[in-house]
Formats: C-alpha cells, structure tokens, sequence
C-alpha cells in the first residue's frame, strides 16, 4: 500500500511532517505490530528463512538483514528487562503455595564466534548456557530462565524460576541434576532446608551400563537392570557392594575403568540417591523437563546445522526464547 504525503513547512522554513505521527511509522520504519511479526519469526528460525515466512503469510518482500536487525532489537530489550527482574529479591514468598515444586538446572554448548568480518576466518568455540527449569507437581506449564552466566547468577535465576511456580513458605523444593557439583551446591544454597537434591536415574544409569561389561560380560543387561531395580528400592550398599570385586587397577587411566568410576561416583553420591523417597510422592527421579527445555527453549533456534553466534547475540536471542518459553509474549508486547 502507498501513501501520499504532504510536507509542511514552518516559517522558520522546517519540515513538518504530519503523516507518520499519525500512522505510527516511519519512512523505511515498522509498526510495533510488525516488529512483533519479525520477531516471532525471527525468534524460531534463521534470518534467512524466517523472511521467506514473512513473505508467505503476509506477501510483501523483507530482506534477512532487517528481520535480523528488528528481532535483535527487542531480543535485547527482553534480556534488560529479565535482568531488571532477576535483580528482585526471589525469597519473598507466599504463606501458602504449591506443596512440591520441581527444579532442574543443566548447561548445554552453544557454538560462539569472535566478532569480525564475514570475510575473516574467525575461530570457533563452544561455551556453556546455562538453562533453569521449575515446575509445580502435576502442572503441565515450566518456567525457565538462561543465559551466559556464572554459577550464583544462575541459582538467583533459579529462586526466581522456582518462585514463579508456586514456591511458599511450606514447600518442599524437589531439585534434580546429573551430579554436577555446581547443581547440588546450589540447590543447597537457593532451597536451604525446603529443598534436596537427586541425581539424575538416567545419568547414574549410564554409569552402571559402563560398568556392567566389565561386571557382567554377557549379562551386562540383566545386571544393569538388577542395580537399577535395587536403586529404586533403595539398596545402594548392594550396589557398591557388586562393583567392588571388579574394581580396575588405580594405574588404568579413567577412560579404561568404568566400574571405578562408576563405584567413585555413587560413593561420593549416598545423599543424592534417595529414590524410594521420590517414588513414594510421586516426583520424577529423572531429569526430562530440563532436557526437554535443553531442546525447544535453547538448541531448537541456537544450535541449528552450522550457525556460529556472538556471545553477546546469542545471550540475547536466549532471553527472548524464555520469554516465549514462559508464555509472556503477549504482556511482552502489550
């Protein structure tokens, strides 16, 4: 559609441009409604194929360079104000909330590239963004927040997660990771005595299949579910106890001792491995939710076939994928 404008001028012979204070635009401008468009397309697929989309459901041509740039804009202004709200205290909480509340806290590696020209061979790298997750027992809806942070900016964002889905004064906060020190240590510090922290069934899983070769030979499969029945009831002394005669030498460098490492890894473990406790309310003892959100929050627009991000834009873009993640989009733009 095209607009006639007329140009007024002042006596002080200034251009007074009446048309797009009106219309809300501006020449080579968007309406806010279209900045919305863009970013939601932006947001969900690369530059290039998201202005393709624009053009199939709208039917006017956008290069990726404008998508780029529109979707970027308020991917920034997303990251200012989560930051804004993750500087809030999250330990103000309700007397009454949700009874169980489930946390869950990962990283996942995201291909970086140092700024410079498309022309400049500029080196890759992976660094770890981190993702929180919380949800209420028996909610179908998580909350998540991520980015490039460090370990304590990342449990604030966890409080807060947590916070969101019904933490109270009387709840219990039912955190679970793959064992990582950084998780446990910080479901520690954020729940304090309203938490407790589980490993991962999956993760630990993984660590008997390792070492049912070497205990097992060719009943590494009837043995490994052996372990993991005797897990779930509680049995851990029995499965330490099975792994101790085929313990590997301590000269064998790790890649060679499974069953080591699997024994130094539950013993170091006991507290974290309370799954009948779990199994009797009813709370997963696995860790799905944040491997799922790894997924459709973060890796679905960040990890694609060969894309390489600025630090900076990929923290970015990660802000306005929670934001959608959380389904906050509509008050994000109202």
């Amino acid at each position: 559609m095209q607009v006639s404008e007329r140009v007024w001028r002042t006596p002080a012979q200034n251009y007074v441009r009446l048309l797009p204070g009106c219309l809300g635009v501006s020449h080579r401008g968007y309406s806010r409604r279209l900045e919305r468009v863009l970013s939601d397309f932006g947001s969900e697929q690369s530059f290039g194929r998201a202005a393709e989309s624009v053009g199939e459901h709208y039917g006017f041509e956008l290069g990726p360079s404008a998508l780029r740039k529109a979707t970027l804009k308020h991917a920034q202004r997303a990251r200012e104000e989560l930051q804004r709200k993750y500087q809030e205290p999250f330990r103000t909480l309700p007397a009454q909330g949700q009874e169980y509340v489930i946390g869950e806290a990962d990283g996942t590696l995201i291909c970086t590239v140092e700024p410079g020209t498309r022309q400049a061979k500029r080196p890759r790298s992976w660094q770890e963004m981190r993702l929180v997750a919380a949800q209420a027992k028996d909610s179908a809806q998580a909350v998540y927040a991520a980015g490039f942070i460090n370990v304590e900016e990342t449990g604030r964002r966890w409080g807060h997660c947590v916070r969101d889905a019904g933490w109270g004064l009387k709840s219990h906060i039912h955190t679970l990771g793959d064992g990582a020190e950084w998780i446990r240590l910080q479901s520690q510090e954020v729940f304090g005595a309203q938490g407790s922290f589980l490993c991962d069934f999956y993760h630990v899983s993984e660590y008997l299949a390792a070492a049912a070769e070497v205990c097992a030979g060719h009943r590494a499969h009837p043995w490994r579910r052996t372990q993991q029945r005797r897990l779930r009831r509680g049995a851990l002394e029995l499965v330490i106890e099975s792994m101790e005669p085929h313990l590997e030498s301590e000269d064998l460098p790790e890649e060679q001792t499974p069953v080591r490492n699997g024994h130094r890894y539950l013993s170091n473990r006991t507290d974290c491995l309370d799954y009948p406790r779990a199994i009797a309310q009813d709370l997963p003892i696995g860790s799905g939710m944040i491997e799922s959100g790894h997924r459709h929050v973060l890796q679905a627009r960040l990890k694609k076939a060969g894309a390489a991000w600025l630090v900076e834009t990929a923290d970015q873009m990660a802000h306005l994928r929670v934001i959608k993640a959380n389904r906050q989009w509509t008050a994000f733009w109202n």
